[in-house]
């Protein structure tokens, strides 16, 4: 009896050591965007979710800043990120990352300027001026010094922290233009009854901030995710981070596809150049010379909220 017990012990030792060493542990983490107790409490739910739905044990990580953000990133120290386009489309790239899920909607960014500005009244009469914006690598700004091929020719970025202090600081003439997404230029423009400014530039929409899973993530723990987060629990566990940066709408099905050729914009900085095999895509739709703002956002802007980074 006794040493059908001690086998019993033995095989219940056994298989709690199997399971132990097929739970592998991964680092979730997302751009310093905000202090870490309320990073916490964006994507620490997400992280417990994950954990309790797979097995594996997931640990959100906040970054102590964006430089050991990107030098971690550089390093492939991260196995879950959730983050803007140009960071995904750069991971695919370079680290071969899979984008899971995403939220709905495009990201659109509009360059503008004061109708009463005589000096500014085209895209390229801000070359050598000031232009109130994130500091980089947020996408905004990104997206508007690619609009300057020449770097001695792009806009001096006056940086100013929250879009809608971006829009108030131009109206302010604390600079000579500003850059932020379509979607917030919308709502400010029309609570202006002066109608103060003009649309010098709109881009192309990009594709929203998605989770992207590191190669390390065995393809079957990565659908069995991916299918986790679509489901009515993970509806639940992203309900704070889909609130702040989409409105509250929910998480889709991505792919690489999605994510190709965006890289790019992170060329500049050290550690993220990328070879293009293939030209990257055009983020203008046309340069908006004199057109009022009614004019050039007639159309219907996205609703989603465009601050990605």
């Amino acid at each position: 009896m006794n040493f059908v017990k001690g086998l019993m012990a033995s095989l219940v030792l056994v298989c709690s050591m199997l399971a132990a060493a097929q739970a592998d542990e991964y680092v979730f983490t997302a751009p310093p965007r905000e202090k870490p107790v309320q990073g916490k409490e964006l994507y620490g739910p997400i992280a417990e979710f994950l954990t309790a739905k797979t097995g594996h044990t997931f640990t959100y990580k906040h970054p102590d800043n964006w430089l050991s953000y990107m030098k971690d990133m550089r390093m492939d120290k991260f196995d879950l990120v959730f983050d803007g386009p140009h960071f995904v489309s750069w991971r695919v790239a370079a680290l071969e990352h899979t984008p899971l899920v995403r939220l709905p909607g495009k990201l659109e960014f509009v360059i503008i300027s004061r109708k009463d500005n005589s000096k500014v009244i085209k895209l390229n009469d801000l070359s050598g001026k000031s232009i109130c914006g994130h500091a980089p690598p947020n996408l905004a700004t990104l997206t508007m010094q690619e609009q300057f091929k020449n770097p001695a020719r792009q806009p001096r970025v006056e940086v100013v922290r929250g879009f809608k202090n971006v829009y108030k600081a131009m109206v302010a003439r604390k600079c000579d233009a500003a850059v932020i997404p379509a979607k917030v230029y919308k709502k400010l423009n029309k609570s202006d009854e002066q109608k103060q400014t003009r649309v010098l530039f709109q881009s192309t929409g990009l594709p929203h901030q998605a989770i992207s899973a590191a190669t390390r993530i065995p393809t079957d723990a990565q659908q069995e995710m991916q299918a986790a987060l679509l489901s009515p629990e993970g509806v639940a566990a992203t309900e704070k981070l889909r609130k702040r940066f989409a409105g509250g709408k929910e998480m889709i099905t991505t792919n690489k596809d999605e994510y190709k050729s965006y890289g790019y914009l992170l060329s500049d900085f050290w550690g993220f150049e990328l070879n293009q095999a293939e030209p990257p895509k055009q983020l203008v739709t046309n340069e908006l010379e004199t057109h009022s703002s009614k004019e050039t956002l007639e159309k219907p802007v996205n609703e989603d909220v465009a601050a990605a980074q």
